[in-house]
């Protein structure tokens, strides 16, 4: 019987994935193959960056992985995956037979395509390198366009204009975090970016790009030094397409993280997963990947895994922090919680008045500690009074106690 479980992607939810079979109590062979050549680290920082530029930061010391038994290769990726003979082939032509395989690859960032940006060499964040090359080739004065008003690319937005770059987005959708966020939590961010000289520009597109000036569907012009691309991501799936496996906007699991082939798993950022009812969706979230990691783990260990805890983000912008809790379901109630310091949370609740989803955004950190707590509500299934929870003098402590 072939023994041992193999993990494609060596980020967050692969690592985790480890380390949940090993703490389920799988005692047999584990290996971890990445693509990139340094130690597996966190992939948030990337465009989080610090005084020093973007910081490189292990998920685990090196000898996390030897004391864990975990046979990590760095630099390799997995060409094929025969299902018949349960072999993964190697970037490196070695063959390594699996019990259970993990399919971790997370996704890529979504390309524009080669001729619309006319001679422009845009960039693209994905690895650490990509974040190093962005640090160490925009300085201060630089004209930076980029092109999507998601959290990647404010979140650099963020970065490069504190280090007094000129930083100009722009966003198709009608306002930036449109998928991501209700209305008044995208208007504040916004507002925040403005304040900070960053010029967004929405329901705008690049029609071309001619000697470093971009030229804008409003028929505006802007610098375009340096072009940075942050149109979302895709999950990539080619090896589960090779094998012949359900892919769905990501491989279709179950909510073991099951492929319809029992002894091959997906999870994070690459897998389909069942959220409440008949829905399915696709989280792009590190938190979501490490959780959905550690719980495919355990399945591939032979235990039931540990239940699904609401999903949840965090993003910097500047110094204020943007939070989010849960899913947005879209026939959701809405409520708009207002802080006593300035910002907000945007709440949802379903039909039954549970809370399905939350986005907080403050200075600092405050807004950490009440997203904290109306996750706990989620947890508890508290169907709390709206007024309650629209109304800022109202501790949402005392909320959680009166449940």
């Amino acid at each position: 019987m072939t023994e041992g479980i193999v993990i494609v992607g060596a980020g967050h939810c692969g690592v985790s994935a480890a380390h949940g079979a090993r703490m389920a109590g799988y005692r047999g062979r584990i290996t971890l193959i990445g693509d990139d050549t340094q130690l597996p680290y966190e992939r948030p920082p990337l465009s989080k960056w610090d005084a020093d530029g973007p910081p490189l930061r292990p998920i685990f010391p090196d000898d996390w992985y030897q004391s864990h038994d975990i046979d990590l290769r760095r630099a390799t990726q997995v060409t094929s995956i025969d299902r018949n003979t349960q072999l993964v082939t190697l970037s490196t032509n070695e063959t390594l037979p699996y019990a259970k395989l993990l399919l971790a690859t997370g996704a890529a960032p979504r390309r524009l395509p080669a001729d619309a940006l006319n001679d422009a060499q845009p960039r693209y964040l994905r690895s650490y390198s990509d974040a190093l090359t962005l640090a160490r080739n925009i300085s201060a004065g630089a004209d930076v366009l980029i092109i999507g008003g998601g959290f990647i690319g404010l979140e650099l937005a963020a970065c490069l204009s504190a280090r007094k770059a000129f930083v100009h987005v722009v966003e198709a959708h009608d306002r930036i975090l449109a998928r991501a966020v209700p209305l008044e939590i995208s208007q504040m961010v916004q507002q925040l970016h403005a304040d900070r000289g960053v010029s967004i520009h929405t329901a705008t597109s690049v029609t071309t790009i001619e000697d470093n000036v971009a030229f804008l569907s409003s028929e505006q012009g802007v610098r375009a030094e340096h072009v940075i691309i942050g149109i979302g991501s895709a999950p990539i799936t080619y090896l589960a397409d090779q094998a012949g496996l359900k892919v769905e906007n990501g491989i279709v699991v179950d909510e073991r993280f099951a492929t319809q082939e029992p002894n091959i798993f997906a999870a994070g950022d690459c897998c389909n997963v069942p959220v409440a009812g008949e829905a399915r969706a696709r989280f792009e979230s590190w938190q979501v990947a490490a959780d959905q990691g550690f719980r495919a783990g355990q399945a591939m260990a032979g235990i039931t895994p540990d239940p699904a805890p609401p999903p949840w983000f965090w993003s910097d912008q500047f110094d204020h922090t943007l939070q989010v809790v849960g899913t947005r379901m879209g026939q959701a109630s809405h409520i708009l919680r207002p802080l006593a310091g300035g910002g907000a949370i945007a709440l949802e609740t379903d039909s039954n008045g549970h809370i399905t989803y939350a986005a907080g955004f403050a200075h600092g950190n405050a807004v950490g500690r009440d997203i904290k707590i109306i996750q706990k509500l989620m947890e508890a299934g508290v169907t709390p009074d709206p007024a309650a929870l629209a109304d800022p003098k109202t501790p949402l402590k005392t909320i959680l106690r009166q449940r």
